[in-house]
This record gives structure tokens, C-alpha cells and sequence, in this order.
């Protein structure tokens, strides 16, 4: 976020230096090739407006797959919890299966924001198919979807470096600063000397545009936002463990 405040930071220095600029050097004549001017920045704010709410769209979309994803994480796991606890020796799968979601919650959701996950949630995982692959086969079928559970939670840990690492085509940002540039630059092309009415035209112009790229570049991949896609399900499921604890005391005990 501290990007945020030098880019504003850096726009308001600008606009303030434009304005000094035009207040010394300016002309007082509004015309001459106004109606052009005003003509090309309606299309450009035009352009501009529309390639944000496309992108708004397409973050959006990219968000709700990421909680639909993240909600099919965790109710594998809560299958594969269900599949194992009968199962005999399965303590230890069950205390793998409750390490690696609170390992994903605690490690990898900080680092998503970074658009990676913590190699340490990794080695729990490979951990528990090891541990997994050693338990007896007294239930064939049981141990056959016990297995295919923790693929599905592999699976599903992929998929989620995907999201986190995913993002919005570069050609949206590229068409997004160069409109707004455009919808910001081109009314001081006619050199005209600020007026009060004129100021405040080019401070809305100003903050519309640093707005819009700044929303769109924070949630332009979906773990971009504290809270965008919230870890809420793997919570859920750890309290889902301990019920089912609660109606099989004793399962893998044997």
C-alpha cells in the first residue's frame, strides 16, 4: 500500500507544478481549438471509463473463482478427514491433515498477497500422501477415496498458486494510463490560464483517473485485497475436524 501514497504523492506534485506553469505562461483566450480538444477528451474519458469497468468485471470474476476454489479446498479436506478417521493408525494423517490447513490459513495466505505460497504448507502436504500411502489397507475402498481426497487437496493447492500468481492482461493497465493520461493532458494543450472553474475540472480529472488505476491495479489478481478471498472455509473446516473426532473417538485407534 505504500505504493499507493508516493504514486498520489507524485500525481499532486505534478498537477500542482502543470498549474504553476500554466499560471505564469498561460493565455487568457479560450478558444481556439477548444471544441477539438474537448471533443478528444470526452472519447478518451469515454475510453477510459469503459476499459475500467471491463477490468472491474474481470477481477471480479477472477475473485468469486478464487473463494469457489478455496471453498473446494476445504471441503476435500474435510472428506479426506471423514475417509481416514476410520481407518486404523490414521492418528498421524489426521494430525497432518490438521497441520497443512492450519499451515495454509497461518503461512500461505500472507504470501499469496505476494503472489507466492510458503514452501514449508508444501513439505506438510508431501508429508501427508507419504503418510497416507502407509496405511494399512484393512478397507480397501475407504483407503481408495482416502487417496483420491488427497489429490483432490494437491490438486487444489495448485490451483490456488495459480490464482495468486494470476492477473490482469497488461493491455488493460497500458489502455487505462494511456486514456487517463490522454483525459488529464490535453485540456492544457490550449495553454489556458486556471481559473477556479478550471482548477477544479482538472483535480476531478485528476482523481478520477488516479482512482480508477489504482483500484484496478490492487484487485487486478485476486489475493491483491486483505480479505478479498477469505481463508473463512479452512477455518470452518478445522472446527469440522473436531466434530468429527467428537462422533469417531475412537476411529484409527486400532
Amino acid at each position: 500500500m505504500v505504493w499507493v501514497f508516493g504514486f498520489v504523492a507524485i500525481v499532486v506534485v505534478a498537477l500542482f507544478a502543470v498549474l504553476t506553469w500554466l499560471r505564469r505562461s498561460g493565455r487568457s483566450d479560450e478558444e481556439g481549438g477548444a471544441g477539438p480538444i474537448d471533443f478528444a477528451v470526452n472519447l478518451a474519458l469515454a475510453v477510459f471509463l469503459v476499459v475500467v469497468a471491463y477490468a472491474v468485471v474481470l477481477c471480479r470474476d477472477a475473485i468469486s473463482a478464487s473463494d469457489a476454489d478455496v471453498r473446494a479446498e476445504s471441503e476435500s479436506l474435510v472428506e479426506l478427514y471423514w475417509a481416514v478417521a476410520p481407518l486404523p493408525q490414521s492418528a498421524e494423517v489426521r494430525d497432518l491433515v490438521r497441520a497443512y490447513t492450519t499451515h495454509t490459513v497461518e503461512l500461505d495466505w500472507p504470501r499469496m498477497r505476494e503472489e507466492s505460497l510458503d514452501p514449508r504448507t508444501g513439505v506438510t502436504l508431501d508429508s501427508l500422501r507419504t503418510a497416507m500411502l502407509k496405511l494399512p489397507a484393512t478397507d480397501s475402498e475407504l483407503r481408495a477415496e482416502a487417496l483420491a481426497r488427497a489429490a483432490e487437496v494437491s490438486h487444489a493447492r495448485t490451483v490456488r498458486a495459480d490464482n495468486a500468481t494470476s492477473g490482469l492482461e497488461s493491455v488493460f493497465m497500458v489502455s487505462m494510463v494511456v486514456s487517463g493520461l490522454l483525459v488529464i493532458a490535453l485540456p492544457w494543450a490550449l495553454r489556458r490560464r486556471p481559473t477556479v472553474p478550471s482548477v477544479i475540472a482538472d483535480v476531478v480529472r485528476v482523481a478520477t483517473v488516479v482512482t480508477g488505476i489504482v483500484v484496478i491495479h490492487l484487485i487486478s489478481h485476486p489475493y491483491g485485497v486483505e480479505g478479498a478471498v477469505d481463508p473463512g472455509p479452512l477455518k470452518e473446516a478445522q472446527v469440522r475436524f473436531d466434530e468429527i473426532d467428537r462422533l469417531l473417538p475412537n476411529g484409527g485407534a486400532a
